[in-house]
């Protein structure tokens, strides 16, 4: 069946996007936990620099000039009356207060308020440049006002108190003087302007309404469509012409089609009694009555008498129920009612009788002549109306070209009458504006001088100081963080990596034995570093999936991952568990070493063998000297490790150690270095990533978790080693990290001696006729 590539639709693409931005947001927070957490584990240095940063705000607070600030408040009253026209757009409601406040600050009101201000209250201009006098003013200087509301307040900081409440007043008074000035001369301006245009329409107007005396005079109209309806007279006439032209059309259409359907059944000699139907509509009733020998007055008594009977048969139904069938009432009139029926009867059985005795000889010519005279009558009132309708289209064409021209001037003379009016208004309207202002400002709140200092003021010092402290650490943390991309504590190792923190393991001290004395859970130590492998034993235990069969790694080399190693499978093999420890490391083999077991048979034997794994790896196994645990050596070297652990000998061999032991660890490279453990761990329930926190950095550990993953390979968590005692919180730094990794390193000095050894050990085991008997677990 095949698979649909349809587009996704827009539902899926919103979902979608919801989606990002749902990953958006949690990273978002994710990253402003962990920032919050850095800053609590770098607080005394964040700390130092809120402290040096009071200080600086302190010693500018005890440094800095004073200076006083005055207040005036005024209310600013908009008289924008309507008629004002293009004077009240250019005053909005919100846009006043903005233009006041700016014409506060203004240079013209500035320079007018330094003329007006006394020497003794210039203390802020000693020193300054005439020709910046303004300027010196303007910074010091504010006005501002609260929205959607006409109160604006003046603001002033000085040197003195008294000079800061002198310059207020001085700047209100001359704020007030320029905007009555400038109104003056602006309203004397406008005044003219609109005159000129005033004059203007009206000898426009006057030409206009001459123009439409004259066209009435000339075409002597009666009526003009209104409101109402009303419609010229003559235009009315061909509508009422053209209606009745096509009724006549209609009727005369229906008569022909009644002539031609009575000649065909004439010709075919149909019943012609069946026409008759067709005839009342077409030349109605009464003429067929006539024809057929009934008066109108014959069926105007039938009609009579049939209602009558229903009148009679609705009172004899009323009242029966009440007065009883032998009532002389009730009696009477079933009398009344049966005579009725019987005269309805005798008439109905004398037209029918009439009506059957009638022949198509009879009918025949009675039909034509009857439709013929009806479609005669018909085309001529046809041909009539329609003459008088081309007479009366002609003359309302006329008329309605003369009432559209004539409409047109009345609505330009209404046009310029309407602008007159508005023009009239605003004339008005600046007339009243030549002895009164649009802007009037009314002071509410008197200057004072200030009885305190505006600034500094110790508050504010303290909090801006703080808060400058406070974020200059916190950017030093954030640069420090970025440049040592460590991990700061397990937390935020377990929320960046995504995974659990298994266990943290203290930095070891070697314990002074050789082999397996050398592993510390053997030999024995500080209950608190050996807890850290319990722990670890606990967590692969109780974490839900299988774990049988682990894989250890690490992100890069000397992480100690064969420390972990080997310390973990003592721990399962104190605990009764039957353990096998494989050196899976087949290029730099630590387990190997740490076992001492250098120069012995072991996991590249079997990988190039062709006979038996299962029967093979019963002859490397050797041996730990601890009940329990056994040890498969890694073998000599090989130079295409990668090759043989993906193998099918490999993928036998852990089979065959699944079905023997307990609890089966891996011991494999790192993985950024070699892809070895990503083969390995497709093969086992999980990995088990070593990680050293002083050492490794945190793009390279996420960059191996991201690897596993990338592989399909269950990662169960990672393993923080060599913690430090000083790390606190966190974890200490200092560590060097690096060496080449890799086929073709150095070797060790015994080992290039022991390679012909390796070769025939293997071959007397492989070739022995009893197989060596395997140390019980």
């Amino acid at each position: 069946m095949p698979i649909s590539t349809a587009p996704p639709t827009a539902a899926h693409q919103a979902l979608a996007s919801f989606d990002d931005e749902q990953d958006a947001t949690q990273s978002a927070l994710k990253g402003a936990v962990r920032f919050v957490a850095l800053l609590k584990r770098k607080r005394n240095l964040l700390g130092l620099f809120v402290l040096a940063s009071v200080g600086l705000g302190l010693t500018y607070y005890s440094l800095a000039p004073r200076s006083y600030e005055s207040v005036a408040g005024v209310m600013v009253i908009q008289q924008t009356p309507e008629q004002m026209g293009s004077v009240a757009e250019q005053l909005g409601a919100e846009s006043v207060m903005a233009s006041q406040e700016e014409l506060v600050r203004s240079a013209k009101v500035v320079e007018a308020a330094i003329r007006a201000l006394p020497p003794e209250h210039r203390v802020d201009l000693v020193g300054v440049p005439q020709n910046e006098w303004v300027d010196a003013i303007t910074r010091r200087l504010s006005a501002s006002s609260k929205r959607k509301t006409n109160h604006m307040e003046v603001r002033y900081r000085s040197l003195h108190p008294e000079a800061a409440a002198a310059v207020v007043t001085a700047v209100i008074d001359s704020y007030l003087q320029f905007v009555a000035a400038s109104h003056r001369t602006g309203a004397a301006d406008m005044l003219e302007l609109l005159e000129r245009e005033r004059q203007q329409l009206q000898g426009e107007l006057a030409t206009k309404q001459q123009q439409l005396q004259q066209f009435r005079k000339r075409i002597g109209h009666l009526a003009v469509r209104q409101s109402d309806g009303v419609v010229e007279p003559m235009i009315g006439r061909a509508i009422h012409f053209n209606q009745a032209l096509i009724e006549a059309q209609q009727r005369r259409i229906e008569l022909q089609a009644s002539q031609a359907g009575v000649e065909q059944a004439i010709a075919r000699g149909e019943d012609l009694r069946r026409h008759l139907s067709v005839l009342e509509e077409a030349v109605g009733k009464q003429m067929v009555l006539a024809a057929l020998g009934m008066s109108q007055q014959d069926g105007e008594l039938l009609f009579k008498q049939q209602n009558k009977l229903l009148e009679t048969e609705a009172e004899l139904r009323r009242i029966s129920p009440y007065l009883g069938p032998n009532h002389p009432n009730v009696q009477a009139l079933a009398q009344q009612a049966g005579a009725i029926r019987q005269y309805v009867s005798s008439y109905h059985s004398h037209a029918g009788s009439r009506f059957e005795s009638m022949t198509n000889a009879e009918l025949g010519p009675l039909l034509r002549n009857m439709l013929a005279q009806s479609v005669s009558q018909a085309s001529m009132k046809e041909q009539q109306l329609a003459r008088s309708f081309e007479s009366a289209r002609a003359e309302a064409v006329r008329q309605s070209g003369d009432m559209a021209s004539m409409q047109m001037l009345q609505r330009e003379v209404e046009r310029i009458e309407r602008q007159h009016d508005v023009l009239f208004e605003k004339i008005k309207s600046v007339d009243i504006l030549q002895v009164q202002a649009p802007i009037r400002v009314q002071p509410v709140e008197d200057p004072k001088p200030a009885d305190r200092p505006a600034s500094p003021q110790l508050r504010n010092a303290l909090a801006l100081s703080t808060f400058a402290g406070f974020l200059l650490g916190a950017l030093v943390v954030y640069a420090q963080d970025l440049l040592d991309d460590r991990f700061g504590s397990p937390d935020e190792m377990a929320a960046q990596l995504g995974v659990k923190v298994l266990s943290l393991v203290r930095q070891l001290q070697p314990t002074g034995g050789e082999a397996i004395d050398a592993v510390a859970m053997h030999a024995g130590g500080d209950d608190a570093e050996l807890e850290a492998f319990r722990t670890l034993r606990t967590s692969l235990t109780l974490t839900g999936d299988v774990a049988d069969r682990l894989v250890v790694s690490s992100a890069e080399p000397s992480d100690g991952k064969t420390t972990i190693s080997s310390n973990l499978a003592v721990s399962f093999a104190q605990v009764g568990k039957r353990t096998l420890v494989i050196d899976g490391d087949l290029r730099r083999p630590g387990m190997t070493a740490l076992m001492q077991l250098k120069g012995k048979p072991g996991v590249t034997d079997l990988l190039v063998s062709d006979g038996n794994v299962s029967e093979l790896a019963e002859k490397v196994v050797l041996s730990s000297g601890l009940d329990g645990l056994d040890i498969i050596p890694a073998g000599p070297r090989r130079p295409d490790p990668a090759e043989l652990l993906a193998s099918k000998n490999f993928a036998d061999l852990l089979a065959w150690a699944d079905s023997k032991y307990d609890q089966v660890l891996i011991d494999c490279p790192p993985v950024l270095a070699v892809s070895d453990a990503q083969i390995v761990g497709r093969l086992v329930d999980g990995v088990v990533l070593v990680v050293s926190p002083e050492k490794n950095h945190r793009r390279l550990v996420a960059r191996a978790c991201d690897s596993f993953r990338a592989a399909g390979v269950n990662l169960f968590g990672v393993v923080a080693n060599r913690i430090s005692q000083s790390a606190g919180d966190g974890y200490g730094y200092g560590y060097g990290y690096g060496y080449s990794y890799g086929h073709g390193e150095e070797e060790d000095a015994d080992e290039q001696e022991t390679t012909d050894v390796i070769a025939s050990d293997w071959d007397e085991l492989t070739g022995a006729a009893a197989d060596k008997k395997r140390p019980a677990a």
